[in-house]
């Protein structure tokens, strides 16, 4: 059975999804962020005979993530008719195992089709005290403009603001760190969506003429010490084999593969 949940639910859901928080990191943070019952987000969940929960689907604005434990217990037909019965769709994804059960009984056209890997460090697993470089900065909120700067040097399609990173900053839910050279920002590794448990690694970058000299593995390094002072689990993507290659190297290993279909 399937139903519209509410804050009444919110130790259930959180119990069920909290299994992977790294894996649902997005569905965590935005309850954690907005709660269950804001007009930004809507949560579902699909209930067997004995009230347990077999698989939640969450909204929030046009983006659609599903989550099932056992991705046989996720009804793909049903979340499909959901979905579609909501008029709100603008992205479904999630795990690549759970998101093709829906995919093939959506009835609109595909605009775009996406998969990187999804991967996460172990909280336990050792840091290496030799940091190749000692003078990664933290990031003020009110420095944003530095950052977004360097990422839209690097990323061609960065859609990120100043305004929304220094807001993010402000909740507790991003953080930057960074380094400088000749009073420029050179290299940076931010955080988003960060949860009590987990939060996802983006935006490692580096300015061309300052590459392949340690710098964003210094940043990377640096963040995941803070993050695990504060029990929180480091996940990222990637599609870029080289960059795998430097995240496995630290001590990532992939989850599975994350899917992004924009209709």
């Amino acid at each position: 059975m399937i139903r519209q949940l509410t804050e009444k639910d919110r130790n259930q859901i959180l119990a069920f999804a909290g299994d992977r928080p790294a894996e649902n990191l997005f569905i965590i943070g935005d309850i954690e962020a907005f709660g269950i019952e804001d007009d930004a987000l809507t949560l579902w969940g699909d209930f067997d005979s004995q009230g347990d929960l077999l698989s939640i689907l969450l909204r929030y604005m046009g983006n659609f993530i599903p989550y099932a434990q056992d991705p046989d217990a996720l009804d793909g037909q049903s979340w499909a008719k959901v979905i579609q019965e909501s008029g709100q769709l603008g992205r479904l994804s999630g795990l690549q195992s759970l998101v093709e059960k829906i995919v093939p009984h959506i009835q609109l056209p595909i605009v775009k089709k996406q998969t990187c890997q999804y991967a996460k460090r172990d909280l336990q697993l050792p840091i290496d005290n030799q940091e190749k470089l000692t003078d990664v900065k933290m990031l003020f909120p009110e420095e944003a403009e530095k950052v977004i700067q360097l990422r839209n040097s690097r990323f061609t399609s960065y859609a990120e603001s100043p305004e929304t990173l220094q807001k993010n900053m402000n909740k507790g839910i991003s953080r930057t760190y960074y380094i400088e050279r000749n009073n420029e920002l050179v290299s940076s590794v931010s955080t988003a969506a960060e949860t009590r448990r987990a939060a996802m690694i983006v935006g490692v970058c580096t300015k061309k003429d300052y590459e392949h000299q340690g710098y964003a593995t210094s940043c990377l390094i640096k963040t995941i010490r803070a993050l695990r002072a504060e029990h929180k689990q480091p996940c990222l993507f990637y599609d870029n084999p080289k960059a795998g290659r430097i995240y496995e190297r630290l001590g990532f290993l992939p989850i599975e593969t994350w899917m992004m279909v924009t209709y």
